[in-house]
Parts: C-alpha cells; structure tokens; sequence
C-alpha cells in the first residue's frame, strides 16, 4: 500500500512539472529564427565567436548571427535559447554551446 501511495505522489509531481515548470529550450536553429539553418549568438568581446564566424566564412555558410550585447530583446533570445556562455549556435537541430571546428563540421555534414 505504501508503495502505491509514493507511485501515485511521484505521478503527481511528474504531471504539476509538466504543467508548471520551465518550457524546453530550443533544440533546432528552426525554433531559435524560421528560415534560418544556422543561428549563431555571439558578443564582440569573444574570441571563440571570432574562430566560429570565421569558420563559416570559410565554409562558406549562411548564418544569422545575433549579437546578445546589441539589444535587450537579442539578450533575451539568447538566454531563451539556454545561453550561459558564447558563441552558441544551432545548426540544423543540433544546439552547439563553445566552438569546436570538428563539432560543426559534422553538424553542417548532416544539414
């Protein structure tokens, strides 16, 4: 009986969760900017943004790159998409925090 009891809580709180907690972040770059394929949240001061950007150049990509330093409602978006740190870029559905020129390499692969 008792164990029926904890199950019928841990199900209760598994249903007010769902109801009530925090919305899942974006997974795609879709979810983050329609028509996008690769969306890149950056700050002038990093230098991982500048290696990032510059390997898209380099690749010849497509990207929408937002600024979270240029405006409120970017801050927002960026931290509505999970951001604790730059760059952050989703290409496709793959969200990417930091830079590793292997990591979107192989992103960009399976657009």
């Amino acid at each position: 009986m008792r164990a029926f009891k904890l199950a019928i809580i841990a199900l209760a709180m598994l249903v007010i969760w769902q109801l009530f907690g925090p919305e899942p972040l974006p997974g795609s770059a879709a979810e983050v900017s329609p028509g996008n394929d690769v969306v890149m949240f950056t700050a002038p001061w990093c230098g991982y943004c500048d290696q990032a950007r510059a390997h898209m150049n380099r690749k010849q990509v497509e990207f929408l790159e937002i600024d979270i330093e240029s405006s409120v409602e970017a801050n927002d978006a960026w931290r509505d998409a999970g951001g604790r740190g730059v760059p952050l870029t989703f290409i496709g559905d793959q969200r990417l925090a930091g830079y590793s020129a292997q990591a979107y390499d192989q992103a960009l692969d399976a657009l």
